[in-house]
């Protein structure tokens, strides 16, 4: 068991929703608009994010159809801050030039994942800020009149020339890397993958032995464990009917692992079990070995490995087929280092 008593599992978060000081959110760079989030607990469960996607407050993802272009696209969804009506309408004025309701949410699909969970009233006028900003900026450069400016037309073109090479290798790679590879490196990572006994938990952590006692004694009695786990302190397990989900062995304590892992699917433990959180009474609702990942799910992972591979290979062969001469610092040539023996 770890110090979260929230999950017991060993280095991982709690299921909490994400937590953001909203104060801390959003700084103005001197170069730019720049959004700093302030550290927010991760893991939060795949089914509360899936509920808060579905209002308008938990997150941009359901509006986004009208951050990507298309105005008229329905975004009506009910939240904290009442509805979003259909249409594009402006949100934000500067003298005569107009900001618009996509134009925000276009700027929110660029900022990372993690701040676009924030609830949509708190995220919104935030981002409408950065985009006055970024407009009052843009005015004020415009008006300086930097187009010919030597250190602008500098920058510009090393922006072309890094644009550029970005393009050129993407495009190398994406020829460089077919469905094919990605299968066959999943193939490989399957020949690779340990079986590892799972077992699915659900525990009621109370202060003291005697308490876990009487716990069990109810459950040799017939009552249903679900129905005494709000008796847990730990307060995640109070709320999901004290379920840790599949877990080995590897990610509990040695205590708590050793009883759950004895105890057979739908029973519940004999004794109480004490950790350094204190005593647990265990359930054990099924037993399985881990499954192997899907190949869906891995398949980003594959594919950066596989473009990485490959970058690293087209760069070897385009060094062989250049002429390069390389000197040191003082621009001396260098003398190649003799072979080592083994």
């Amino acid at each position: 068991m770890q110090s979260d008593q929230s999950t017991q599992h060993k280095g991982k978060p709690g299921k909490s929703l994400m937590i953001a000081a909203v104060a801390s959110v959003i700084t103005l760079a001197s170069a730019g608009s720049v959004f700093v989030a302030h550290k927010s607990e991760a893991g939060s469960d795949k089914k509360a994010k899936a509920e808060s996607a579905a209002t308008a407050t938990g997150g941009v993802e359901n509006v986004a159809p009208a951050a990507s272009g298309d105005a008229k696209a329905p975004a009506a969804a009910a939240g904290e801050a009442g509805s979003i009506e259909m249409g594009d309408p402006v949100v934000g004025q500067i003298g005569d030039t107009k900001i618009m309701r996509s134009d925000v949410f276009n700027y929110i699909g660029t900022l990372p994942e993690q701040i676009r969970q924030m609830p949509l009233q708190t995220l919104f006028p935030l981002a409408l800020d950065q985009v006055v900003n970024d407009r009052i900026i843009g005015m004020k450069a415009n008006q300086a009149k930097l187009e010919s400016d030597p250190e602008v037309a500098k920058l510009f073109e090393q922006a072309r020339g890094q644009i550029m090479r970005n393009v050129y290798v993407e495009r190398e790679l994406n020829k460089a890397v077919s469905q094919k590879d990605l299968l066959k490196a999943y193939e490989k990572m399957l020949e690779g993958f340990q079986r590892v006994d799972e077992v699915h938990a659900r525990h009621i952590l109370v202060k003291d032995e005697a308490k876990a006692r009487e716990l069990i004694t109810k459950l040799d009695g017939g009552t249903d464990f679900k129905d005494l786990v709000k008796e847990s302190t730990d307060p995640t397990a109070a709320q999901n009917g004290g379920d840790l989900g599949f877990f080995s062995k590897d990610m509990m304590v040695p205590e708590f692992a050793d009883a759950a892992f004895a105890i057979e699917p739908g029973k519940h433990s004999k004794e109480p079990v004490k950790t350094q959180f204190g005593w647990h009474v265990i359930q054990i609702d099924e037993k399985r070995q881990r499954p192997e990942p899907q190949f869906e799910a891995v398949k980003p992972q594959l594919e950066a490995q596989i473009r990485r591979e490959r970058l690293n290979e087209m760069l070897q062969k385009w060094q062989k087929e250049a002429s390069i001469k390389k000197f040191d610092i003082n621009g001396k040539p260098v003398k190649d280092e003799p072979a080592k023996k083994n």
